[in-house]
């Protein structure tokens, strides 16, 4: 049953039934109380009826007892009876009992013997009953009797003469006559019945009894009335309160269907309205038709369905935009870009996407504040938005990646996109009174080049987006095959963490010499992993994946303490040497570095300068600020500081002032093709003048032949490492490396003796 069905059903009851039952209850109460009346009523009747009978009967007991004294009273009847002349006697008793209606007459002696009377001779029970009769009872008494179904009111007279000579005894059949006498006087049912046979239990008789002969029980005069002829008169009365009661009944229903649908319209059309509502239709209002309070209510249901639309509008606009821009986020970059694909794959063009990721943000939000950074990626979305077609889309699908999807361009014309947004961004944007001026990395995917779906070519654009920033380039196209490599490499950031605990990265060092006396001075240590199933990785495959995962901290910990146990050996075998490990950029934010680098130390009872921490010049200019607070903090407490790869870096001579160094390592590019590059050749002996010139030491690395050894011993460097000396050897195999070597001295061909910092 529906809503509406159960509302109209229970509005007509609420109306009927209460009307029904107070008409069933009033009518019930009026006809128990009629009846009770008539009941109440009836009896009275039988009650006087019986005191009429009463009266009645003691009238007529009085003159039949009366005629009975007459006849005993006659002298001729004496005579007779003194002497015994029963023809006479019967004769007299025949014409007297005619004279008043006796049905019998008789005399018996005083024996009790019947003497003669006006009797069938053959009625023998008769006889017994007058005979027992006369023998019990006293002068004047009257009786009733059952005689052969037939029932008589005797009278019993004594016949004096003077004395008692014997009994006169005349009865009276009461008979129909009689009964219709007292019915008439009484209208009432009469009859009379001996006592045994009544039953006054009869609800459809209202009955009373009084003895036909007072004191005398044994014949009972019934009076009854009939209930439902008591009640004949209100019958009509009663079918006319039904009748009326029916008839209001349906009129009260009729008015109570009419009301009931008159007040479930509006419900139901509300109703309707709900479902329409359920169904996301929302553009047809309930039409109000009163000023009531359902009108109200319709009104009221407008307006709720109209914020309900305008929210979930602002809920769908909110599930599909990016709340910090309001352009289209991943979802639905998703599904403009399938569109873009199905509409490419019908018209056989190509559909070109370009992951776009502003650089130095994280720069912008610690120095201007995270509401700043917000503002400023807004600003570049609306510049963005300004310079786009309408078939264009850009979207933000990260804090700052924005992703823009270009329908019908292949590659080749989405390389004019990128110059443009660099024209866009590169203008700067205002910000308060700073004008910024934005930089991007942007990865470029293609369908169908690269991929044919959409979740594929956001992912290819992303990654050859990621490469552009490992190869600080500002674009990069994707390259088939390159998923393999980021998964590949999405797989040795996972398991380095497990890599660390199983001990599957192991720790190399590729020892220095000290060119002016060809000793070993030192060694840096290298790490090393052969992964169970991707095989040996070289410190290239896994080291950049770590620094951009995070997990380069635990690495560099996990070196620094091997580097340090090993070094201590080396101490306890009679080699005083150095030991040096590589810090990422990474590692320089880490605050914490300088106190686990100290309680290292102190674990293995080494001084600090035996240790020497290598970062390069990019790594610093990263985060310059908080890089040399720790590398100073490192300084401090005796650490050596080396900047690796020197030479390859952007930093400026006025920075390398303010770094806190020991020495300075040349890059080996620098060193391979120093006898056949003059321009190298000049480059280190200029780089190698201009570190001494700040009392800094010089390390040549990737020295691989002799001729290299004593060009850059000619130049002044201190210490050399490459293959000519040594490659990168296991840990346990330098104690014995280290006894096999034999120092070769390369002094300085210019004669002036340099003294290697520290």
């Amino acid at each position: 049953m529906t809503f509406r069905t159960s509302f109209r059903t229970k509005l007509l009851l609420l109306t009927i039934v209460p009307l029904a039952v107070a008409q069933v209850v009033t009518l019930y109460a009026v006809m128990r109380t009629v009846e009770q009346d008539v009941r109440s009523r009836a009896q009275r009747s039988l009650t006087v009826g019986a005191v009429v009978v009463d009266e009645y009967l003691a009238a007529r007991t009085e003159q039949l007892r009366t005629s009975v004294g007459v006849l005993a009273a006659d002298y001729g009847l004496k005579e007779a009876t003194a002497t015994n002349d029963a023809a006479t006697i019967r004769s007299m008793l025949n014409n007297h009992g005619r004279r008043v209606d006796a049905d019998l007459a008789a005399l018996i002696d005083l024996d009790g013997k019947l003497v003669a009377s006006t009797l069938d001779t053959g009625d023998v029970e008769m006889k017994e009953v007058i005979e027992s009769l006369s023998r019990a009872v006293d002068q004047g008494r009257v009786a009733a009797t059952l005689v052969n179904e037939d029932t008589y009111q005797l009278f019993t007279v004594p016949l004096r003469a003077p004395v008692t000579i014997g009994w006169v005894v005349l009865g009276f059949r009461i008979d129909s006559a009689l009964i219709e006498q007292l019915s008439g006087l009484t209208g009432l049912d009469v009859s009379i019945a001996p006592a045994t046979a009544v039953n006054p239990d009869n609800d459809e008789l209202l009955t009373t009894t009084t003895p036909f002969i007072p004191g005398d029980d044994s014949v009972l005069v019934v009076l009854q009335r009939s209930v439902s002829e008591a009640m004949a008169p209100y019958v009509e009365a009663r079918r006319g309160i039904v009748v009326f009661g029916a008839t209001l009944l349906a009129l009260v229903a009729i008015a109570g269907g009419w009301f009931s649908a008159t007040i479930a319209r509006p419900l139901r059309t509300l109703g309707a309205a709900a479902r329409r509502m359920i169904s996301g239709d929302y553009d047809r209002s309930v039409e109000v038709v009163s000023d009531d309070e359902f009108g109200e209510l319709a009104s009221s249901f407008n307006a709720m369905q109209t914020a309900i639309a305008e929210r979930e509008q602002r809920i769908s606009h909110h599930a599909l935009h990016d709340p910090l821009t309001d352009l289209p986020n991943r979802a639905k970059i998703l599904k403009g870009l399938t569109n873009a694909i199905e509409n490419a794959r019908k018209s056989a063009s190509s559909v070109a996407v370009l992951s776009i990721r502003l650089l130095r943000m994280n720069e912008i939000t610690s120095t201007l504040g995270h509401s700043a950074a917000d503002e400023l990626i807004r600003m570049a979305a609306r510049h963005l938005q300004a310079n786009l077609g309408d078939v264009e889309i850009l979207g933000h699908t990260g804090t700052n990646e924005f992703v823009l999807v270009l329908p019908g361009c292949d590659v080749d014309s989405a390389m004019s996109y990128v110059d443009r947004i660099d024209s866009i961004l590169g203008s700067g944007v205002t910000l308060g009174r700073i004008n910024i001026i934005l930089q991007t990395e942007i990865g470029i995917a293609e369908f169908p080049r690269h991929c044919d779906s959409a979740t594929d070519l956001l992912r290819f654009a992303s990654i050859a987006r990621t490469e552009a920033q490992a190869g600080n380039e500002r674009m990069r196209v994707y390259q088939l095959g390159r998923e393999d490599e980021f998964l590949r490499r999405l797989r040795i950031v996972n398991d380095l963490p497990s890599a660390l605990r199983r001990g599957d990265i192991e720790t190399w060092f590729q020892p220095k010499v000290s060119l002016p006396d060809g000793k070993v001075c030192g060694a840096e240590a290298l790490v090393r992993w052969t992964h169970p199933e991707l095989g040996f990785l070289s410190p290239d495959d896994f080291v950049p994946a770590a620094e951009q995962s995070g997990t380069i901290v635990v690495l560099t910990r996990h070196v620094i303490g091997v580097a340090l146990r090993e070094c201590r050996a080396w101490q306890d075998n009679g080699h005083s040497l150095q030991v040096s490990v590589n810090l990422s950029a990474r590692d320089l934010l880490d605050e914490y570095l300088p106190y686990h680098v100290l309680q290292s130390l102190k674990e293995r009872d080494l001084p600090a300068n035996r240790l020497t921490l290598e970062v390069t010049e990019n790594s610093i200019m990263e985060h310059m600020r908080r890089s040399l607070s720790v590398l100073e903090c490192l300084k401090d407490i005796g650490v050596r500081i080396s900047m690796d790869d020197f030479g390859t870096g952007h930093s400026s001579l006025a920075q390398l002032r303010n770094i806190p160094l020991h020495e300075l390592k040349i890059d080996k590019s620098f060193i391979t093709t120093l006898c056949d590059d003059e321009h190298n050749d000049s480059i280190v002996r200029t780089t190698t003048e201009l570190a001494h010139g700040m009392g800094l030491g010089v390390v040549a690395e990737g020295v691989e032949d002799e001729a290299a050894m004593r060009r850059i011993a000619g130049f002044g460097c201190e210490q050399a490492q490459g293959y000519f000396i040594s490659k990168p050897i296991p840990a346990e195999n330098v104690l014995s490396w280290l006894a096999k070597f034999e120092p070769v001295s390369f002094p300085d061909r210019r004669g002036k003796k340099r003294v290697f910092a520290g």
